[in-house]
């Protein structure tokens, strides 16, 4: 009797194993075209499933449902070749991850991030999906917000700067993320979107503030700065007033007959004063992007506004507290575009090794428009160049190195080198 359950077992794995390519074109023919993530995430539980499968490990009755540990890190370097700033190092962050298949239709994604070697620690995101069809999906809890296309896909080895651009850093403030709920999916073929509602930015903070007591007690010391926008005014869950909350959204669009180009669009809007002030500081974000990969040729580029409503009000109230950093702006504007060439490929050299030399171009304005009787600081406005190369032995690991020029609207400038070891587990 074991024999023929060993002969069945076999038989039936064997079967499974030659399906798995077939399984992974029927999710994109029949399950209207789902990302590579998804679909990679699914042929590993069929994997953890056909490994329990031959041990003899899988119960009857079983699921076989599993839990995995992921996460991503980073060292860089920095050499400030005009000495305006100490050169230094920095382990900029350590992240862990996991994901669990808690039911068939309900999955679990978590990230704790321990940043600057270990000096900060974040809870990066942390939600439940359920699953119900290929065209509509609940998700809830902590998420990162649909901005643009490296806040929810941030991992290092994603793109090639050591840094991340500084449009995604003081324009979207990458990482970015907010508690709430919404629902995503792939309506049609090579149409995803998303949609949320989430708790808002805090533009500014009353006198004395407190943050959240580490228990959810909330806090109130979010606010706007003049040097990185909208940056401070997103706060970690304990510390996330819920007066007012935010409508966000993504669309993203593909078309097999143009393969490697994805079309983006993301919006965010709330007020941002929780009641602090009776105006309510409407601030929208507006952003596009487009990527685009051909063989050896890659690029992509991004476009982002964002309208601060009541910006009069608001600086008239953060330095009459004394609780402002700058001046907050009405506009913030900003866009990059960068270029970068798949050496090895163009040499049709066949390795899975990927040498990507780039060059990536920013003009970002903090200040592109300020209220009446406030004053706009030109060191905000800057036009930025980096040019650089990065290593990838395999996808999950990036060696880079770039230079980087940032002009002032002040006339002055900053030079840095910076290398970077960044990995994903």
């Amino acid at each position: 009797m074991n024999s023929i359950r060993s002969i069945f077992r076999i038989s039936l794995m064997s079967c499974l194993i030659f399906m798995v390519p077939s399984l992974a074109v029927a999710v994109d023919v029949t399950q209207e075209k789902l990302s590579l993530e998804e679909v990679q995430q699914r042929l590993d539980i069929l994997s953890d499933e056909l490994d329990d499968l031959a041990s003899g490990n899988l119960a009857s009755g079983s699921q076989g449902f599993r839990t995995n540990v992921f996460g991503y890190g980073e060292l860089h370097y920095t050499n400030f070749t005009d000495g305006s700033n100490f050169d230094r190092f920095d382990k900029h962050r350590f992240v862990l991850g996991v994901y669990s298949r808690i039911a068939d239709w309900i999955q679990l994604n978590a990230e704790l991030d321990y940043e600057h070697a270990g000096q900060q620690i974040e809870f990066e995101l942390g939600y439940l999906d359920f699953l119900f069809s290929p065209k509509f999906n609940f998700r809830a809890g902590v998420v990162l917000v649909p901005v643009g296309f490296i806040n929810e896909y941030h991992e290092p080895n994603l793109y090639w700067t050591v840094e991340r651009p500084v449009l995604q850093n003081r324009v979207i403030p990458t990482s970015w993320q907010g508690s709430g709920a919404g629902f995503w999916g792939t309506p049609i073929p090579g149409f995803n979107y998303r949609f949320y509602i989430l708790n808002a930015v805090q533009s500014i903070r009353p006198t004395n503030c407190t943050n959240g007591s580490g228990v959810g007690n909330g806090g109130n010391c979010g606010r706007f700065q003049g040097s990185s926008g909208i940056r401070s005014g997103r706060l970690q869950a304990n510390n996330a007033i819920g007066e007012d909350f935010a409508f966000t959204g993504r669309l993203e669009y593909s078309n097999s007959r143009i393969p490697g180009l994805q079309l983006g669009f993301s919006w965010y809007t709330a007020e941002t004063t929780h009641d602090i002030i009776d105006e309510g500081g409407r601030t929208t974000l507006l952003e596009g992007d487009v990527k685009y990969r051909r063989k050896w040729f890659e690029m992509n580029a991004t476009v982002v506004n964002i309208d601060i409503g009541d910006a009069q009000e608001l600086n008239e109230f953060a330095f009459a507290e004394g609780t402002n950093s700058g001046v907050i702006p009405e506009q913030i504007f900003g866009y990059n575009i960068q270029v970068g060439v798949h050496l090895l490929q163009l040499l049709k050299m066949r390795t899975q090794h990927d040498v990507v030399p780039y060059i990536f171009w920013e003009d970002i304005d903090l200040h592109k428009d300020v209220p009446d009787g406030f004053a706009k600081n030109e060191v905000r406005n800057m036009d930025i160049i980096t040019a650089g190369i990065a290593y990838l032995p395999v996808p999950q690991v990036s060696l880079k190195l770039d230079f980087t020029n940032t002009n002032f609207g002040n006339g002055t400038h900053e030079n840095k080198l910076g290398m970077a070891v960044s990995y994903l587990y």
